[in-house]
């Protein structure tokens, strides 16, 4: 699939952004830890809209929820490892999550990070909890064409965040990436060259039970089509007794691509305006996702 150029961005506070981002994979070790620009833990797959090219495949996937406990688990093991400037909660929609003021609590004293974000459709933040404010020092709206937030959501937001010194990030999603391919890629060479020049893995880590992920789309992939053992190898686990930074610092800068990557047309993939599946479509999908790949 024919890539977009790289163009400039401007965001709703005026600051310029290139689109797609360069990769840098230039990692250091320092005391012990690589250091790494972000970690994510997705507190739960499912979410309250369809988006079509959803980079985290919500659509897909069955209603799935993290535990405080096995949060907690990830961010000690990754803490021994990782060393990344920020901690990002997301989903799916994190805000379902019944304990979502917990996991968030669970993240500000895990360390992990000297700063804790949550990434949010924003849909169900005026019906947050005072304390969901007081542990998180950022939050990311993203801003779709449909549903659109009322004004009177965004004052709120805006009048919380104020009050508890949350940076608030409105971010743009009128647009979204076509990553997702409706099987798997033949030509291994091509597939090398989307991993090789792919952002998503220096931009996208993740932690699921107790593995690290260069991109989170292979945990998702290995949920809807894992049963033959794919996307094992994509990640790398932090419970073995070998487990080590240079271990993860090799494995950041593999060179063979993810399983995941022969599903995928890349983070600098052609765009589409963003629009919501209708049910007959998001029926079709589900069903090809469980014989013939995203």
């Amino acid at each position: 699939m024919e890539q977009d150029k790289p163009k400039t961005v401007i965001d709703r506070k005026g600051r310029s952004h290139r689109f797609p981002p360069p990769l840098n994979l230039d990692y250091v070790i320092k005391e012990g830890r690589v250091q790494t620009r972000s970690l994510e833990a997705h507190i739960v797959d499912h979410c309250n809209l369809s988006c079509a090219e959803c980079c985290s495949l919500s659509p897909l996937l069955p209603k799935w929820l993290a535990t405080p406990e096995k949060l907690a688990r990830d961010l000690e093991l990754a803490s021994r490892f990782l060393a990344p400037t920020v901690f990002k909660l997301v989903g799916g929609e994190p805000l379902l999550h019944p304990q979502i003021v917990t996991m968030a609590k669970v993240a500000a004293e895990s360390g992990i990070a000297p700063r804790i974000s949550l990434t949010t459709n924003g849909l169900m933040l005026g019906q947050m909890e005072d304390d969901l404010w007081r542990h998180l020092d950022a939050i990311t709206v993203s801003l779709y064409p449909k549903p659109e937030l009322p004004q009177s959501l965004i004052a709120q937001a805006e009048e919380q965040a104020a009050r508890f010194a949350v940076d608030l990030n409105w971010k743009d999603q009128s647009q979204f990436v076509i990553m997702n391919r409706t099987s798997r890629r033949i030509d291994e060479s091509e597939t090398s060259a989307v991993f090789n020049r792919c952002w998503l893995r220096e931009r996208c880590h993740m932690i699921r039970d107790g593995t690290f992920y260069t991109c989170t789309r292979s945990p998702h992939m290995q949920t809807l089509e894992g049963s033959d053992g794919s996307f094992s190898e994509d990640g790398y686990s932090l419970t073995s007794p070998e487990s080590s930074a240079d271990g993860v610092l090799a494995y950041l800068l593999r060179e063979k691509p993810l399983d995941a990557c022969a599903y995928c047309y890349g983070g600098d993939a052609k765009m589409a305006p963003h629009r919501l599946l209708p049910r007959a479509e998001l029926r079709q999908l589900k069903g090809r996702a469980g014989s013939a790949g995203v």
